[in-house]
């Protein structure tokens, strides 16, 4: 297998947000896109990786191939990959996968592999949403920010077919209307609420380098999910656990 990448800053950056909540994972290689379906240690967050084909200058996969590795090794040596140049992946004659990248300088890397079985392998769970929300990725990230004072969970709510972030703490509440870049799709009118953790929305955001708009999916007492998406080249999403309430 040799891929050769035409330019390397969306994987590097997405799998530098990745590897933040990630420690390993397995990709899977398709006809027309790589994909990485995992969960975190604490089966709290589960995220979905999707780099599409058309990405690449070289891109020839004849039938599905496996490889499992360190994402933090994996995001270790990417940092140190030109993201503007080209970046070459193939597995080596000592079953290593072997990072080229050709920027100012050549730079060559090789990652041990972890043995694979079945159970390496995550499936995307086949979840419902009523409640849609399109917004820009700086409405979103800036939302985030505005609530960061509260450590431990924010709610995601939609009143009055409006959408809303908020939180408190023992001292302090905080309470943000989207009213701009925004468009909130339900597919009942009625109010819904879910709280979710502050943590890993702050390692969420972080996507909005790569992509201008955000979509979250979610429900009473139901998973968030967070989807950031370039069209034909793109999905980096999370699919979050509800926290309860204080």
């Amino acid at each position: 297998m040799e891929l050769i990448l035409e330019n390397a800053k969306l994987f590097k950056k997405s799998m530098e947000i990745i590897s933040d909540i990630v420690l390993e994972g397995t990709f899977v290689f398709k006809q027309d896109y790589m994909e990485l379906v995992a969960l975190n240690s604490n089966n709290v967050v589960m995220v979905i990786f999707r780099l599409l084909s058309t990405n690449f200058e070289k891109y020839e996969v004849e039938e599905d191939k496996q490889i499992s590795l360190s994402l933090e090794h994996l995001s270790q040596v990417l940092k140190s990959c030109d993201e503007s140049g080209k970046l070459t992946l193939k597995i080596d004659d000592n079953g290593k996968l072997e990072l080229i990248s050709e920027g100012k300088n050549k730079k060559e890397f090789a990652l041990s592999l972890i043995e694979f079985n079945d159970d390496n392998l995550q499936k995307i769970p086949n979840l419902s949403f009523p409640v849609k929300i399109v917004s820009s990725s700086a409405n979103f990230t800036n939302a985030i920010s505005d609530l960061s004072f509260i450590e431990e969970g924010v709610s995601c709510k939609v009143e009055n077919s409006g959408f809303f972030m908020e939180g408190k703490t023992n001292s302090m509440s905080g309470k943000i209307e989207f009213s701009e870049n925004v468009d909130v799709q339900i597919k009942e009118e009625k109010n819904y609420h879910c709280r979710y953790s502050m943590e890993y929305l702050k390692k969420f955001i972080k996507a909005d380098k790569l992509v201008n708009t955000v979509e979250l999916s979610f429900n009473d007492d139901f998973p968030l999910k967070v989807e950031y998406k370039l069209v034909d080249k793109l999905l980096l999403g999370f699919i979050l656990a509800p926290r309860g309430e204080e």
